[in-house]
């Protein structure tokens, strides 16, 4: 964790000169289930999630994300912070490096950090987490069908599983909510102790 905050001090004092052009997002979305990587992580029960993200014209970028979380035992908040580099050359490669920190207040021992590759080409994506301090890396590949607004997104998550998801983003808006869908399937792997999940999931964003 001292390498991440270290790390976030040198981007965002890069950042500092280029703050004039640094754009500034902020996101908040309600869902029918927190769904990361294929698992429920609120018990298949609703989530609210938001965060906000600061990016620099240089590439760099840093933000924070929270959303509640359900384990059974002591966390309630699921609270991440990262920092990274983006781009994309001329080819139309883009890519993606970065450092992100899992932190889940009240509950220290869950905590874990993560080192981010993607790299990404028209519709399709590929991402590998490298988990640090002994937590699983994770390797994910997406596809976007055109500009239908579906998605397709098969990960393998090291000793845990492998997941399946298919996303549709609706033409429409609610008051200014957009919605989208997802069916998710997580196979988990025989010897990690965890049980297969097939959920839907529905959720409106802003």
């Amino acid at each position: 964790m001292k390498n991440f905050i270290r790390f976030i001090s040198i981007a965002g004092f890069s950042s500092l000169f280029y703050l004039h052009s640094a754009e500034f997002e902020s996101n908040v979305a309600i869902s029918s289930d927190y769904i990361w990587r294929g698992m429920t992580q609120t018990a298949e029960e609703p989530a609210i999630s938001g965060g906000f993200d600061i990016a620099g014209e240089n590439g760099l970028y840093f933000g924070t994300w929270a959303s509640n979380v359900e384990f059974g035992d002591g966390a309630a908040l699921e609270l991440d912070w990262y920092a990274g580099y983006a781009g994309e050359m001329e080819s139309g490669l883009s890519y993606d490096i970065g450092y992100l920190a899992y932190t889940y207040p009240g509950e220290d021992s869950l905590d874990f950090e993560e080192i981010y590759l993607g790299l990404g080409y028209s519709y399709f994506g590929i991402t590998f987490s490298s988990g640090q301090d002994d937590a699983p890396d994770n390797t994910e590949f997406s596809a976007a069908i055109g500009e239908t607004g579906l998605g397709v997104t098969y990960g393998d998550y090291e000793d845990l599983g492998e997941y399946t998801i298919i996303s549709y983003e609706l033409p429409i808006s609610i008051a200014g909510l957009g919605i989208s869908l997802a069916w998710n399937d997580f196979s988990a792997d025989d010897a990690s102790g965890l049980m297969d999940e097939d959920t839907f999931v529905i959720s409106f964003s802003m």
